[in-house]
């Protein structure tokens, strides 16, 4: 797994596009049931704050033009599987000017557990950035996390514990795949998300 973020915020750049002029309507679409519109390089270009694409370039070691044709191709559905608590926080970027420590802590801290279970799952590489999700199996959760962490987090949700396997099995792919859209767990994304008021990032809503 590559252990890099992205900094400044892919959030950042989600919410100009869905300010835009030019490619509000675009976004709505990709919220909506219908057709998503196709993202131009250009508008990718003209959204991107400043140093986005040469720091994204850097990282994933392609050219910022390569970057700019991902971002386009990938935006859309990355947008669409976004749920739609999460998909009106980008329409109202003052919810995350000021993210407070305890999100921080949080982010940081949800990220470091993700990459550590998924190192220990074979298929993790599969959830990350496009394509399809291999499939992750409750007997897999079980092994990699262990009853003790298990029955802390079914505590801390009351939910049974066979629930809260259950619910891990499912959502986790779907969780790394929303939050790796270039092939990397994207902490400043997830920080993006977790700004949202009552938004649950490890149980998105059904379509």
């Amino acid at each position: 797994m590559n252990e890099n973020t992205v900094d400044p915020v892919l959030g950042q750049l989600l919410t100009a596009l869905a300010a835009a002029p030019a490619t509000a309507g675009k976004f709505d679409s990709w919220v909506g049931g219908g057709p998503n519109e196709p993202l131009t390089v250009d508008e990718v270009i003209a959204a991107a704050p400043a140093g986005m694409l040469s720091t994204l370039a850097e990282l994933a070691e392609v050219g910022e033009a390569e970057v700019a044709v991902s971002l386009a191709e990938e935006i859309p559905a990355l947008v669409d599987a976004i749920p739609a608590e999460t998909i009106e926080a980008f329409r109202a970027a003052a919810l995350i000017a000021h993210i407070t420590p305890e999100e921080e802590a949080a982010a940081e801290q949800i990220v470091a557990e993700v990459r550590a279970l998924a190192e220990a799952l074979p298929q993790s590489g599969s959830w990350l950035g496009s394509g399809p999700n291999e499939p992750l199996t409750e007997e897999q959760v079980v092994a990699a996390l262990g009853e003790e962490k298990i029955a802390e987090a079914a505590a801390a949700r009351g939910l049974e514990r066979a629930d809260v396997v259950a619910e891990l099995a499912r959502t986790l792919p779907v969780f790394m795949d929303v939050l790796s859209p270039l092939g990397w767990v994207d902490v400043d994304l997830l920080r993006f998300v977790l700004a949202q008021d009552a938004v649950n990032v490890t149980a998105p809503t059904s379509a």
